[in-house]
């Protein structure tokens, strides 16, 4: 069964197309205002060339930023696309006094000549220095940046800021580097700004409110407290509001509405169920002790808001069940992205921030969402069964989701005097949601005799309730920085499933039906887990940057299970006691030991060792079945850090850890609730034992602009948890997990930007290596896979954007499995995609934009028909001062969109495809509510 929905011929986009030529003819544009460069050199009173310099033009009306430069190896310098006016040209550079001078562009390029910068007789502070007016500044830890100095459009989010600061990139889907590194958090004047989401941040604030950017390591809590470093850093922007951001009001909001105007999926019903919308507003509420935030959206364009994570937690559950309960093959498909199927949403988000006193302050937001998900699902793979036999196997699906949940997220902390602390940070969600599913599956053999068939529908619903807390205490006692530490942890999920099921399963032999089985079923399942931890730490300074902790820790996971199956017989519920089970489960940690730091200005080394003994007491219910096992191991640790220089550095982190086998694998009962793969645990297992080895090196040079991030992550797992499979000639399976004899797996990068400065672009460059090896044994013979992943990015896109902002790229991405066991399942396959976006700035009110995502799989591996080619438009343009904006889009022009997905594992290679939201048009109007200065009396009051 074909999921591919019939593609229409070009018509639909050719009209798009000549109606938004035909809109952005109706007022064309004007000629665009002359332009013209300022070229110089900078050299000292000796006349020796100056590198490094910063150049800026400042408009001498009011002195705001309007470009800069950085001088080259020679000292020169070029201001380019300066229109006609009077400036003031600012040259600064550290440990020179900073110079300026009044000069004019009128007809024609400027040569400003040769300026020369006097020796500081004494050194300032680098952001006492013209800090307004310079670009960036690297302050050791931390990169700041002058938004100021990286004009934007009206109308523009912290977003587009961050796609124009050098060495930061903004990915399509909104997740940031800097410098390389993926960013984790985004703050707002140093706070928590809805949790932990960055996007929420950079999609929902202006640009106009933002005065400096800051990209730094934020440490953990644990690591503020102890002031010993824990490897557990997170990339960190901070954005830095304007004076007038922070008394008074901003946000806006949009609202677009548009219809479907290509081919219709079969999951899409004609007419009303294609019209599109998509709808949004954020107000923002500052002050300097308060900030009050509050967002949301309602669209069906495949934008899920803020709770994707609950909607997969949940599908994740549902999956669970049917497949321990379920006869069927075919299973719950779960989406792997937001872009599957069709989505519609509802979301709302309200944050508040405020400080009480110094070292004392509450950060709080809350989220309710809704988020309806519909999938048919293709699913083609060919899996290994053994030393000359495999299996194909094909599979297709229809869900459909719907998940409501709760959120709200604390953080909270108390100073009761200096070198006293407490800090809590919370969370719980609760949520309901429900899945309805169909599906199929049939699986053949090589040649194409069948082997098996499977057929389910169901339904789930349920309710989550998880959350977590942390508190974290210091107590300072003495001036010398003696301290003690203590954290206490605890986390609940607890989730509560009904389901109903109907599958039906056949197996053949010599392509005849041997075996006919119906099932119909009622199950429900309930569960509590609930971990709890308590860490006591003494802090002792050594003197001369060296501190040692000494700690004690215990750790405990309580978990009951609960699953309950009635079969239905002619309408009579009756109770399936071999399939119906219970357990508890009980694992308990004691961790004693000590962490040794020693930072000098440009190193840190931390050295630690622990001792850890762990002891499982689980017990089967109503079958007798009790499980005890414990185990001891010594685990090193050790962090080395150091900074060659401002913006160089180097990080080498070394780890031991265990991961003890789960009461699932460890149970010896079978569970034959699909008997195409019957399950039993293992009581013989042991613990893994895994040693991590990561490098990084970071390079970023704030005159050239260039950045380097290289990785290196290598585990090594001994006595590696893995399947074993017993399979016979109808691919019905026998499954226990065992331990092997080992596991490696090897991940690496390269990140390189840089200035191309000749042609006036900059180009990126991204290289990811994954190769792994892993066990498994079929008919007790071991299948030894080893698995090659390499990917190359390369990008190309223009410096100055104040007229184009232009980008294109390719990835390209070499996969290679092997397998010991059988080596006719071996691939080698390449999937390609190419990339281009454009964006031109057609007069000061006009936008127009572009872009072409193009995916070509490779044809080899499951046939043709691999190519999506996805190409969306828009015109925009500026009304009511630049507060409005009316925009006119259409997304996937050609009609082409469908998510495909082809990955492999230890034993198999798979391929997905998932009918995806088509072609439709748009129109939107955006009004943004500016920040600005308000009067003395209303600043007065924010300050009381």
């Amino acid at each position: 069964m074909s999921i591919l929905r019939p593609r229409s011929s070009f018509r639909g986009a050719c009209v798009i197309v000549l109606t938004m030529v035909g809109v952005l003819l109706a007022s064309p544009a004007e000629g665009q205002n002359a332009r013209y460069d300022v070229n110089g050199v900078v050299a000292d009173t000796a006349g020796t060339r100056l590198s490094g310099a910063m150049v800026v033009a400042l408009t001498r009306a009011d002195s705001v930023l309007k470009t800069f430069s950085t001088t080259d190896g020679n000292g020169a310098f070029k201001l380019s696309r300066l229109p006609a006016g009077e400036y003031i040209l600012q040259v600064s550079l550290t440990g020179f006094q900073t110079s300026r001078k009044d000069f004019a562009v009128t007809g024609s390029n400027v040569d400003a000549g040769e300026v020369t910068l006097n020796v500081m007789a004494f050194e300032l502070d680098p952001l006492v220095v013209s800090a307004d007016h310079v670009p960036f500044l690297n302050r050791r830890d931390t990169l700041e940046y002058n938004a100021l100095a990286f004009v934007t459009r009206p109308n523009a989010t912290v977003e587009d800021l961050l796609r124009r600061l050098p060495g930061i990139q903004v990915e399509a889907d909104g997740s940031i580097k800097a410098q390389g590194e993926d960013v984790q958090k985004v703050l707002v004047d140093g706070k928590e700004f809805f949790g932990n989401d960055p996007t929420i941040a950079t999609r929902n604030l202006p640009a106009d409110a933002i005065q400096r950017v800051q990209v730094y390591d934020k440490q953990s809590d644990m690591a503020e407290f102890t002031g010993i470093a824990d490897g557990q850093e997170a990339r960190t922007i901070d954005l830095k509001l304007k004076e007038g951001a922070k008394h008074g009001y901003f946000g806006g909001a949009a609202g677009g509405l548009g219809a479907g105007v290509g081919s219709s999926g079969p999951l899409e019903a004609p007419g009303n169920a294609r019209a599109r919308y998509d709808e949004t507003f954020s107000i923002n509420r500052f002050s300097p002790t308060t900030q009050l935030a509050g967002i949301g959206n309602i669209n069906n364009v495949n934008r899920p808001g803020f709770s994707w994570a609950d909607y997969m937690s949940f599908v994740g559950g549902a999956k669970g069940l049917a497949a321990e309960g379920g006869r069927g093959g075919g299973g719950v498909q779960v989406g792997g992205g937001r872009d599957d199927g069709f989505t519609e949403t509802l979301a709302l988000g309200l944050n508040a921030s405020h400080d009480f006193a110094a070292g004392s302050w509450l950060r709080s937001s809350y989220f309710l969402s809704r988020l309806d998900n519909r999938q048919r699902r293709a699913t083609e793979q060919q899996q290994l069964l053994g030393s000359n036999i495999a299996s194909f196997s094909n599979q297709t699906s229809d869900q459909t989701t719907d998940n409501l949940s709760h959120h709200l997220n604390l953080n909270a902390q108390h100073t009761f005097a200096k070198g006293h602390d407490l800090r809590l940070r919370a969370d719980v969600t609760a949520s309901s949601s429900s899945l309805e599913s169909s599906g199929s599956q049939e699986t053949r053999t090589a040649s194409g005799q069948p082997q098996n068939t499977a057929s389910s529908n169901y339904f789930v619903q349920g309710d989550d309730l998880r959350g977590s807390a942390r508190l974290t205490w210091r107590k300072r006692l003495g001036e010398d920085g003696r301290s003690l530490v203590a954290e206490a942890s605890a986390n609940l999920s607890e989730p509560d499933l009904d389901g109903d099921l109907a599958t039906t399963t056949g197996v053949y032999e010599r392509g005849d039906v041997v075996t006919y089985d119906e099932v119909v079923q009622a199950q429900s399942r309930m569960g509590r887990t609930v971990s709890q931890s308590q860490r006591l730490s003494l802090i002792e300074p050594l003197g001369s940057g060296r501190v040692l902790e000494i700690f004690g820790e215990r750790s405990a996971v309580d978990e009951d299970q609960d699953k309950t199956v009635h079969d239905i017989e002619n309408g009579t519920r009756i109770f399936n006691e071999l399939l119906s089970t219970g357990f508890e489960r009980t694992y308990s940690y004691l961790r004693g030991g000590m962490r040794f730091s020693r930072n000098t200005e440009n190193t840190r080394l931390v050295l630690g060792l622990q001792l850890q003994g762990s002891d499982l007491d689980g017990r089967v219910l109503d079958r007798d079945g009790t499980i005890t096992s414990g185990y001891t191991h010594i685990l090193p640790s050790a962090n080395y850090r150091i900074q060659f220089k401002e913006g160089r550095n180097l990080d080498l982190n070394y780890r031991m850890y265990t991961r003890e086998p789960s009461l699932n694998e460890l149970q010896p009962f079978v569970d034959n609730s699909d008997p195409l793969n019957v399950y039993a645990g293992n009581p013989n297992l042991v613990p893994e034992v895994s040693h991590g080895l990561n490098a990084e090196y970071k390079l970023f040079d704030q005159f050239s602009f260039m950045n380097l991030f290289t990785f290196v992550r290598l585990a090594y797992t001994k006595d590696a948890i893995v399947m074993s499979r017993t399979v016979d000639t109808q691919a019905v399976q026998q499954i226990t997990p065992v331990n092997s004899d080992g596991r490696w797996s090897l991940n690496g990068g390269v990140n390189f930007g840089t200035p191309i400065r000749r042609i006036g672009a900059k180009l990126g460059l991204n290289y990811n290596l994954t190769y792994s090896t892993g066990s498994e044994f079929v008919n007790q013979v071991e299948n030894v896979s080893r698995i090659l992943r390499n990917t190359i990015d390369a990008r190309l896109e223009n410096r100055a954007k104040d007229v184009f902002d232009v980008r294109a790229g390719a990835r390209l991405t070499f996969n290679n499995a092997d397998y010991s066991l059988n080596d006719a399942l071996n691939q080698d396959f390449i999937n390609r995609t190419l990339y281009a976006s454009g964006r031109y700035y057609v007069r000061e009110d006009w936008t127009f934009d572009a872009s072409l995502d193009y995916r070509v799989l490779d044809q080899d591996v499951f046939g043709p028909g691999q190519n999506v080619a996805l190409l969306g438009a828009s015109v925009s343009r500026l009304v009511m001062e630049g507060r409005g904006e009316i925009e006119l889009s259409a997304f996937d022009l050609l009609d082409q969109n469908r998510g495909i997905d082809i990955t492999t594992s230890s034993s198999a290679i798979r391929r997905e495809q998932v009918e995806s939201l088509g072609q439709f048009l748009m129109l939107k109007f955006t009004y943004r509510l500016r920040p600005g200065p308000r009067d003395g009396k209303a600043v007065a009051a924010d300050k009381k």
